[in-house]
């Protein structure tokens, strides 16, 4: 039997569910404002390294009438480069020979009113890899003296040239990342202060890439790494 009393009983209980549903809503609307309120910082860390890894192609050419005298040629002068190097400290470990080539110019010889050239030209790529970069920079600043000795230098068609590289950049890396968060949480307790708010837990953050470039032309073997980190901070 339904009495006055149960139906106060229930109208109680109804009225004590819409409330607390009413709060937790209040709540739920809250933390999601709060979720929405963020703000975006980047950090920056840079520091300057010295190269790992110095790569020197050294490519000299030759020109002779017949195919004897074109590798006799390619042999004195192998012979000149290789001396030169080893008397520049350059550990023949580090020095790799590449194959030639040679190229025939009977047809432009014989084609046009040209200069006479030697029917035969040969390019011969010697490779220095080496870790001792300042003893690699050093020799480059030498190479005129192959130049003294008749070594007839040269670039390929790309112009390739020297390359100091540094390749020890996961080692580096982590402290950094580390630093460049750190530099963008300071950067945003700077703007919260100025907007009278606190800075909070990061919201999210995302590494952008790493750059690698020479500190400035005449010292290649010196380099600038920059790490760039994006983070959002909840503002609290």
């Amino acid at each position: 039997m339904i009495t006055t009393r149960s139906f106060a009983v229930l109208g109680l209980s109804l009225i004590i569910a819409l409330t607390i549903f009413g709060v937790q809503i209040v709540k739920a609307v809250k933390k999601g404002r709060e979720f929405d309120r963020y703000l975006t910082v980047r950090g920056l860390s840079e520091r300057e390294v010295k190269a790992t890894l110095a790569i020197w192609p050294i490519r000299f050419s030759v020109n002779a009438d017949d195919l004897l005298a074109l590798k006799s040629a390619m042999e004195r002068d192998q012979s000149l480069v290789m001396t030169f190097l080893h008397d520049n400290g350059i550990n023949s470990k580090d020095v790799t020979l590449g194959l030639p080539t040679v190229s025939d110019r009977l047809e432009e010889r014989t084609t046009g009113n040209k200069p006479v050239l030697s029917r035969y030209k040969g390019v011969v790529t010697i490779v220095v890899r080496s870790t001792e970069v300042d003893v690699v920079k050093k020799a480059i600043q030498q190479v005129e003296a192959l130049l003294d000795k008749g070594v007839a230098l040269t670039e390929n068609e790309y112009g390739d040239q020297p390359e100091f590289l540094f390749t020890e950049i996961n080692q580096v890396k982590p402290d950094m990342i580390r630093e460049a968060t750190a530099n963008a949480r300071v950067s945003a307790e700077k703007f919260a202060q100025d907007s009278k708010t606190r800075v909070g837990a990061i919201r999210r953050a995302t590494q952008g890439a790493v750059e690698i470039e020479d500190r400035d032309k005449a010292s290649p073997e010196k380099k600038i790494i920059r790490v760039v980190t994006t983070i959002d901070f909840f503002v609290e």
